[in-house]
């Protein structure tokens, strides 16, 4: 399941931007630029999990936005290796995304309203920890 598809692609870099990126042209196959696209997006996916796995249960639910964001520009840039198309654009796209996982990750950013709840007995809890103790053995 990827986090994104090439529709948001096409939103956040532009219309003709994968033609450009994959060397389409009228000659080329169309199937073959779907396919690389799908690998892209579905390595990248793959990518998100292995960060955010220690944290949440992976794959995420609900695709959050921040994800899609995230999936689009490590695809594009997994694209732009394998066609030799890589500019400085695309790599900082990649490392600010690769950034905003690791910190993610680390608890020092969310997912947004998408968030995944971890439920303890008293409901819902943001940040993924609470406390739980048997119940008191002696008064005062």
């Amino acid at each position: 399941m990827a986090y994104a598809s090439k529709t948001l692609i096409e939103e956040l870099w532009g219309d003709d931007f994968l033609d450009d990126l994959c060397g389409m042209d009228e000659n080329s196959d169309p199937v073959f630029s779907e396919q690389a696209i799908a690998r892209a997006l579905e390595q990248a996916s793959g990518e998100i999990d292995v960060h955010l796995s220690h944290r949440y249960c992976v794959p995420i639910a609900g695709q959050p936005a921040a994800l899609g964001m995230i999936c689009v520009n490590i695809a594009v840039y997994n694209l732009a290796i394998r066609h030799t198309a890589l500019t400085t654009t695309i790599e900082d796209r990649y490392k600010q995304a690769v950034e905003l996982l690791k910190r993610i990750a680390e608890g020092k950013a969310g997912l947004g309203i998408d968030e995944p709840k971890i439920m303890s007995e008293d409901g819902p809890v943001r940040d993924g920890a609470f406390f739980h103790a048997k119940p008191r053995l002696m008064g005062r």
